[in-house]
């Protein structure tokens, strides 16, 4: 399938304008000395004037480079940019009379060629005026020029006397190097401007483009940067194709434009208002007296025996927080237009490769690993998972009372709950309660199911022979809810056992029969004790109100549809029927003893239903709850004197 028509229809839906291509195929190749009587022979022609006009190339230019050329200046700056002029001139036109001895077409054609496809693609987007080829030495004045959109930067730069032959790997490695230096310059000119980057080559080298922003230096981020192979579009004029591969990454792009570039410029925002609130916090220690620290550590930590670095963490990182909620420019309208749906409507499928970036970045909001200073006491909010990998417990005790102080903790024993860990294919597994084992995996926690524990090993619990090996700490504000959360479940005032609520209600049965090619729903009329008693879940596990009948009614259904005639039903509906009366041992015990579930599809495809009948079924029984209807049941409001 040819993708160039979507791609150019989203190019046009997008704000996307300006777009710059960096390629050393647009720099201008090195004449030899030995080709001097040519390019005198191309400024010298008479068909000059038709392709360069004297506001491209005046005349005192011209004069200027075929007197130098004639005095063997080869190296004269008249004779550099006559050349840059005629390159310039055929790049656009492709035309012999600007090509001196065809040096352009011999030594970068094939170049051209590949990118031609792409470019003419380009054309097709946008505006031709806001669509700048240039080559590495052009390229920063042009970016500063245009503030461009789009940058399409060569994955290689190669030199000008390299036009031809290929490139070591040596050679190869210096032609990366010089594409990122100059990307780098470019990006950092102007650390504000967020421009989309696409990387293009000859070579197949999408898995070398993350190595490649790496060394960007953060000047360009994920969301903004991706990889196009010239290969993926051919062709020209109506000929012109571009692959699917193609369209993946310029669609993104475009696509993407308005959304990238407002959250990009957003986070700049939000990394300002960090770096200005770190510098402040810092700046205010620096104005603490040594006595403050050295009263903190004597008259507290040191008699709790408490790590300095633990309660430094606590004590600056929420310092740091607040302050630098305050120096954030919130009001910004990259904040604000954020919250507009319609930036990211246009961003359709799946990550190529499975991604669980945003799921480690909630992990490590809710989990500390200890990896960079040794635990020295039980805390709240210490993890332990089972040797099982299946069972975990949380210390839930408040800190204060694990503070080992002079004479031990305040706790004479230590509090956990313990909790279940979930498979994604679970639907206990929710977002959050996400925990990385292994795995991406979820907690559900049980908090009826609280445990003591003796003061021991801070790496380990033990619950009967099962050892539960230290994981963890959730953050303060994680652990403080699931304590809050089981001391809630705990702190709970109601009956032992909630009374079995039953409230009496009419009911009727209805039938869908078969006649003259319509199934009406017809009534069952006359049946006795036509009521049911209905009763109320009592939450929990039990969430269905369940009905039961009297003896009476059961043996009047059962022998009236017994009585039934196979003709008299609907055909997809006979075997239901034929079940029924071969399932009557069922059939009573559900009735009478179990109770039906209302409402829903019960055995046999016989519905209980509330309010009215749906037709939906070949047998079913209608329940009204209605308060006209149990007021009139029982004769009176059972709760009015």
């Amino acid at each position: 399938m040819n993708y160039a028509p979507q791609i150019v229809d989203s190019f046009k839906a997008s704000v996307l304008e300006r777009i710059l291509v960096i390629d050393d195929a647009y720099d201008p190749p090195e004449l030899q000395e030995d080709r001097g009587g040519d390019l005198v022979n191309v400024l010298e022609s008479p068909d000059l004037r038709i392709h360069l006009s004297d506001e491209v190339f005046c005349e005192d230019d011209r004069q200027a480079a075929i007197e130098a050329v004639l005095r063997n200046e080869f190296d004269h700056e008249a004779v550099s940019r006559a050349i840059a002029t005629l390159y310039s001139t055929y790049v656009d036109t492709r035309a012999a009379a600007v090509d001196p001895g065809g040096e352009f077409t011999g030594q970068k054609g094939p170049a051209l060629e590949a990118l031609d496809p792409l470019v003419e693609l380009l054309g097709r987007c946008a505006d031709a005026a806001q669509i700048r080829k240039v080559g590495k030495g052009e390229a920063a004045r042009a970016y500063r020029e245009q503030a461009s959109d789009l940058i399409l930067m060569d994955f290689f730069l190669s030199p000008p006397e390299r036009s031809v032959r290929a490139a070591t790997r040596g050679e190869s490695d210096a032609d990366r190097n010089r594409s990122i230096n100059l990307l780098k310059r470019i990006l950092g000119d102007d650390p504000v401007a967020t421009p989309s980057v696409i990387l293009m080559s000859s070579e197949d080298v999408g898995d070398r483009t993350q190595a490649y922003r790496g060394r960007l230096e953060g000047r360009v981020t994920a969301f903004r940067f991706g990889f196009l192979y010239k290969e993926w579009i051919n062709g020209d004029g109506n000929l012109l194709t571009a692959s699917g591969q193609a369209a993946d990454v310029l669609m993104d792009t475009s696509r993407s434009f308005e959304f990238g570039r407002t959250l990009e410029s957003a986070l700049q925002r939000w990394k300002a208002g960090a770096t200005a609130g770190l510098e402040k916090l810092y700046e205010e220690l620096s104005d603490f007296d040594i006595k403050d620290f050295a009263y903190l550590l004597r008259f507290r930590l040191y008699q709790e025996r408490e790590p300095f670095a633990d309660y430094l963490e606590w004590f600056l990182g929420e310092s740091l927080r607040a302050i630098v909620d305050g120096e954030v420019e919130w009001q910004t309208e990259y904040f604000s237009r954020l919250d507009q749906p319609r930036l990211t409507e246009a961003i359709e499928g799946a990550h190529p490769i499975p991604s669980d970036r945003t799921a480690k970045f909630f992990h490590r909001m809710r989990f500390n690993s200890r990896e960079s200073r040794e635990r020295k006491r039980l805390a709240l909010g210490d993890l332990f998972v089972a040797s099982n990998s299946k069972d975990v417990r949380v210390v839930i005790t408040p800190d204060c009372d694990l503070v080992p102080r002079k004479h031990g903790p305040r706790a004479r024993r230590v509090l956990s709950m313990g909790g279940k860990i979930w498979g994604l294919e679970s639907d206990q597994a929710l977002a959050g309660e996400l925990i990385f084992s292994n795995a991406p995996k979820a907690i559900k926690w049980h908090y009826k199911d609280l445990m003591t524990h003796e003061f021991d090993d801070i790496t380990t619990l033990h619950v009967g022979e099962m050892p539960y090996t230290y994981f963890g700490s959730l953050r303060a504000m994680s652990a403080q809810m699931l304590q809050k959360a089981a001391l809630a479940d705990l702190s709970r005032v109601g009956l032992a056992v909630p009374p079995t609520v039953d409230v009496g209600a009419p009911v009727k049965v209805f039938v869908r029969k078969n006649s003259h090619n319509q199934s009406p729903m017809v009534e069952l009329e006359g049946i006795e004790e036509p009521r049911a008693q209905v009763f109320m879940p009592r939450g929990g596990n039990d969430v269905h109100k369940r009905l039961l009948f009297t003896r009476r009614f059961v043996r009047d259904l059962i022998a009236r549809v017994e009585g039934l005639d196979e003709g008299d039903l609907v055909p997809d509906h006979r075997d239901y029927w034929h079940s029924w009366i071969g399932g009557l041992t069922r059939v009573r015990r559900a009735m009478l003893i179990d109770g039906l579930e209302l409402s829903g599809n019960s055995l046999f495809k016989m519905g209980v239903l509330v309010g009215s009948e749906q037709g939906k079924n070949w047998l079913e029984i209608v329940v009204d709850v209605s308060d006209e209807a149990l007021i009139q049941l029982q004769g009176m409001d059972p709760l009015v004197d």
